[in-house]
């Protein structure tokens, strides 16, 4: 695969500055890539159903602060 066709697969993603912090130091800490790291973490999320309920109901719950202020 070229790095050409690799770079038009990927998209942006926008994060609060805190969590994106918290990513590149979690991951460089541990010698990871962001990306690789986050596609991890979303097939986590899918494949396990009681995490992804869990990571539901906390969204939701900061989506309803956020909305507050």
């Amino acid at each position: 695969m070229t790095s050409q066709k690799i770079k038009k697969d990927r998209k942006k993603v926008a994060l609060d500055q805190d969590t994106y912090e918290k990513l590149k130091t979690f991951t460089r800490f541990n010698g990871l890539k962001l990306r690789c790291t986050v596609d991890t973490l979303v097939d986590l999320m899918l494949q396990d159903e009681a995490l992804g309920k869990q990571v539901i109901d906390i969204s939701l719950q900061k989506q309803a602060a956020e909305s507050e202020l």
